[in-house]
């Protein structure tokens, strides 16, 4: 029985200290995948700014690092990672709202503008000439040098090609300028601006479009039955400042409201090029 007692100690003794080692040694944890992403798309959240693509990395910053959280939480002890979750989680909040809210108010600020200018824009189609109304389709740089004498001289002065190519190129801004002087009842109104962004691929100076509708309203006509019509402005700007300078890039008549589509970009042949 004594030697079976020390033989026993003996083992237990050697047995120890194996033992507390083993209980010493860290656990292994693999860091959440979701968490990296997570930080990765809130860094990409940053250039939001850049372009619209950026804003969705925002989301995904945020939607990812909560998922992180909850992959943790239900496994401790095989997860870690939570502070880089909270690291990406904060960049695509902080990214997406500072976007969102300069996105908004750079809206409403060019809405606002565009009303205004199409409010102007309503009352230069009632001028008694069309010279004065295509001043206004002029590009700002060029409006500054050619005022509505300059062009009435240059329409009066032009050949029968040049009359043919200025009616081909505003034919329904002259449709609607006949409607509007079919009788002296013929009025037209502004009526809100349809839609508003940027207009892309436009090289170095990308102009903010508008789509403004107007209501034509008077008695009805052999050649326009109707007595209430609707046109549509596509505005332009160009940035300077803090205001906007505006010009009608084209006139649809008769229009029926929310049915413009913009044409398709031109596929680019890789030099610059538009096919």
């Amino acid at each position: 029985m004594a030697t079976d007692q020390k033989s026993s100690t003996v083992e237990i003794e050697r047995g120890s200290p194996g033992s507390v080692i083993e209980n010493e040694l860290p656990t292994y944890r693999a860091i959440s995948v979701r968490a990296v992403l997570s930080l990765i798309c809130g860094a990409l959240a940053i250039f939001s700014f850049a372009h619209p693509f950026f804003y969705l990395a925002s989301i995904l910053a945020v939607a990812l690092g909560f998922l992180a959280h909850r992959a943790i939480r239900r496994n401790p002890e095989m997860l870690t990672g939570a502070r880089l979750a909270n690291a990406g989680i904060a960049l695509g909040l902080v990214s997406g709202l500072i976007t969102a809210t300069y996105t908004t108010v750079q809206t409403y600020v060019r809405t606002h503008q565009a009303e205004q200018f199409g409010k102007h824009y309503a009352q230069i189609l009632e001028s008694p000439t069309i010279a004065e109304i295509i001043t206004y389709h002029l590009h700002p740089d060029g409006r500054k040098e050619k005022g509505p004498d300059y062009m009435l001289k240059q329409m009066e002065s032009s050949s029968p090609k040049d009359k043919m190519m200025v009616e081909q190129r505003f034919g329904q801004l002259l449709a609607l300028r006949r409607r509007l002087q079919s009788s002296n009842d013929q009025h037209v109104k502004f009526v809100r601006i349809e839609a508003v962004g940027e207009d892309e691929g436009r090289g170095n100076e990308i102009p903010i479009f508008a789509l403004a509708v107007f209501e034509v309203d008077g008695p009805a006509t052999k050649d326009f039955p109707e007595q209430k019509q609707h046109a549509l402005a596509i505005l332009k700007a160009r940035r300077a400042g803090r205001q906007y300078d505006w010009w009608v890039d084209d006139v649809k008549f008769p229009y029926t409201p929310k049915t413009y589509t913009p044409p398709t970009k031109a596929p680019d042949d890789g030099h610059g090029h538009a096919h």
